[in-house]
């Protein structure tokens, strides 16, 4: 929950100008490592979001102890949680340098990306300790096995399309940021293609597997279509753009949820 809030805090400095509501970091300004208020509400708004990263920083500190404390803990449990860490960690510096390169939309793609890999790992490490005795297992049906199998592939392709649409568009986090120069329009179109194709295949893989996990990504895949194509005919406002980037975490969550929980199966003891 925690790493969906900060990638939704995320997109709101985007969203409303902030990008460089504080224009340098480590420190907000020059002259103080907090917001000041000549700042204003774009350094505040860029400000929390650093906040909240300390924030996400501590909890999966705390979540790294928990797990190394665990001695019931399946192996690769901890090396995951500590994994986590040091992405989050990783974000930190990747967002600092965002705003030293005055916000490169290379840089803030990756950001953005590393994010949902962060969110992905999370779902998979719930998985280990709330199963601690299931083992990694092919499902016997090679429809199955391939459908699910590729849907990270397939959601990986909209995820970069995605972020290349939005380093292309209209809200970059400060009105002279610099954009990738690509042409909206055939970026958005690619991105739309990949989202159809996505959606074939969820839908296809929920017919199969006919599990709740399943239909709930189906839900959800839906929602993100329809708010992609709401946004994108109202003119990108903010609110729209914002559940969009939320739902974008929640589909990643959902299928990394039906991922794991398609490949790793609970033993029966005996």
């Amino acid at each position: 929950m925690a790493n969906v809030l900060i990638v939704l805090t995320g997109a709101l400095v985007r969203l409303t100008g902030s990008g460089l509501g504080c224009p340098t970091w480590p420190s907000c300004t020059d002259d103080s490592f907090v917001t000041t208020p000549e700042m204003g509400v774009h350094g505040v708004v860029e400000f929390g979001n650093r906040v909240l990263g300390i924030v996400v920083g501590l909890i999966t500190l705390a979540l790294v102890v928990v797990v190394a404390r665990h001695r019931a803990r399946p192996p690769k449990a901890l090396p995951l949680a500590v994994g986590v860490l040091v992405g989050v960690g990783l974000q930190g510096l990747i967002g600092g340098l965002s705003v030293r390169r005055a916000l490169a939309p290379e840089i803030v793609a990756v950001h953005f990306l590393v994010s949902m890999v962060l969110v992905a790992a999370l779902v998979v490490l719930v998985d280990l300790l709330g199963r601690p005795g299931a083992v990694l297992r092919a499902p016997a049906n090679p429809r199955v096995r391939f459908g699910v199998g590729a849907l990270p592939v397939a959601l990986a392709a909209v995820m970069v399309l995605g972020v290349l649409v939005t380093g292309s568009g209209p809200h970059a986090g400060d009105e002279n940021a610099r954009r990738f120069g690509f042409d909206p329009l055939d970026v958005t179109s690619a991105h739309v293609l990949a989202v159809v194709f996505l959606g074939g295949m969820v839908l296809g893989t929920a017919v199969l597997v006919r599990d709740v996990t399943a239909f709930a990504l189906l839900a959800l895949t839906i929602a993100q279509g329809v708010i992609g194509s709401v946004q994108e005919a109202s003119a990108l406002p903010v609110p729209l753009v914002a559940a969009h980037v939320v739902t974008a975490a929640l589909v990643v969550a959902a299928t990394a949820h039906l991922v794991v929980r398609t490949f790793r199966v609970q033993v029966s003891p005996g």
